[in-house]
């Protein structure tokens, strides 16, 4: 192997391991989501919610294992900590949903109405008319 051959190896070496540590790295800083878990607080992953919908007291958050989890922050304070993410849009006052998860789209009066993998179909998410053309840019026309 040439000078040059074995410079240009060693930079690609040094780059690759620059590059598995800022992976590494994003994996280690996901933000949470706390849910209730009896006396304790539970903590949940974006790459584990289907969606997100209001209640009386707080938020239901739906998982890809079919549970409900209760949280009780209001939907603008998750949508505005999770703005950065693009898996996840607030499509209407009362939803959050995750791209990921998505397993149809309805077209319906006003908007649109999803149903997920893994969650029931009667568990549906609202795009309203207002959110639908910044969903349909982030996921293809429907």
């Amino acid at each position: 192997m040439t000078d040059d051959n074995q410079n240009i190896s060693g930079k690609l070496d040094e780059l690759l391991k620059q590059y598995s540590q800022i992976l590494k790295s994003l994996e280690l800083i996901e933000k949470p989501i706390f849910v209730q878990d009896g006396d304790k607080k539970k903590v949940l992953r974006v790459y584990e919610i289907c969606f997100i919908t209001t209640n009386p007291k707080g938020l239901d958050i739906y998982t890809k294992d079919g549970k409900k989890h209760i949280n009780f922050d209001s939907i603008s304070n998750v949508a505005e900590n999770f703005l950065d993410d693009p898996r996840l849009m607030k499509t209407h006052k009362s939803f959050i949903i995750n791209f990921n998860f998505i397993d149809s789209v309805k077209v319906i009066p006003g908007g649109r109405e999803l149903t997920f993998v893994g969650l029931p179909p009667e568990l549906t998410a609202k795009v309203t008319s207002d959110a639908l053309d910044e969903f349909e840019s982030r996921f293809g026309k429907t």
